[in-house]
């Protein structure tokens, strides 16, 4: 079985050189999306590296808006175009980082043939958060005065509903699917060019559109509620905790295979450590 990660990245090559050096397995092949803001001459240490290749198809990232979600049916796109086949496709942004020796990572997914590993919000929970796609956001718009005006549009219309008449999932972005799974995503979203009208103007839309079409979908009794990583969102932000030395122990008895977030500029041997507890088989 062959896996293929796509990396979403906008900052700090170093550190997505580290990442993809840690992925390196025989099975194994990354697919990075860059942040159109970024300036392609300081990544050509990653783009030369083995079994790494560059999504032709970049788009501009704003934090919350469409361009993750974008970004990330690029990447589904770039793996098909290849016509290599692939047991699963792991989404991942560039501050991730493998907790596992690639070799057992390899194991378990092969031993999980055919499962979708997807992060699902309680119903309480998902309750909460419907307003970031019950009400009108403009995060991929740079206008004066953006906030206020958005505040004024949503007291004075109604509450927008699923194009489709979907029954709305949510949960993180951040997946392990089969490429199948991945693949029928893709073409149910070209298929409907209503949802891409409808999640430009939500706000962290990328955290419901992959969980509503697949809970809707073919693909729903083969889902884990699980997504396999370790994010701490204890400081309660709109951001999770990036990591420190201090959170090693939590993050090495975390049982996951993935974790985030990590920034190598500051916690550099942060990352050193946690290799080591993986050589280790802690």
């Amino acid at each position: 079985m062959r896996l293929a990660f796509i990396i979403l990245s906008h900052k700090n090559p170093q550190q997505l050189c580290r990442l993809l050096s840690r992925l390196q397995h025989p099975a194994i092949d990354c697919y990075v999306h860059l942040d159109a803001k970024a300036e392609i001459n300081d990544w050509q240490e990653a783009m030369n590296m083995p079994q790494v290749y560059f999504i032709g198809k970049r788009v501009n990232v704003t934090w919350a808006g469409y361009g993750t979600i974008q970004a990330a049916l690029n990447g589904i796109s770039a793996i098909a175009e290849t016509g290599q086949t692939y047991g699963f496709i792991h989404l991942i942004s560039a501050q991730d980082y493998p907790l596992v020796e690639m070799n057992l990572f390899h194991d378990f997914f092969s031993a999980h043939a055919g499962q979708q590993f997807l992060d699902l919000l309680p119903p309480q929970e998902l309750r909460r958060v419907m307003s970031k796609i019950t009400s009108f956001h403009f995060e991929d718009l740079q206008l004066p005065g953006k906030y206020t005006l958005t505040a004024w549009l949503n007291k004075i219309l109604p509450k927008r509903k699923h194009p489709l008449k979907l029954e709305v999932y949510g949960g993180s972005l951040w997946w392990s699917l089969t490429q199948e799974c991945a693949d029928w995503c893709l073409e149910y979203v070209n298929a409907h060019p209503e949802l891409e009208r409808f999640y430009k103007y939500t706000w962290g839309g990328d955290e419901f559109i992959f969980q509503t079409i697949i809970m809707n979908g073919p693909f729903r009794n083969s889902v884990q509620n699980n997504y396999l990583r370790y994010i701490d969102w204890s400081e309660r932000k709109a951001n999770p905790k990036t990591f420190t030395m201090g959170d090693l122990n939590a993050i090495i008895q975390s049982g996951k295979l993935l974790a985030r977030k990590f920034d190598l500029e500051k916690a550099p041997a942060l990352l050193d450590k946690i290799d080591i507890a993986a050589r280790q088989g802690l």
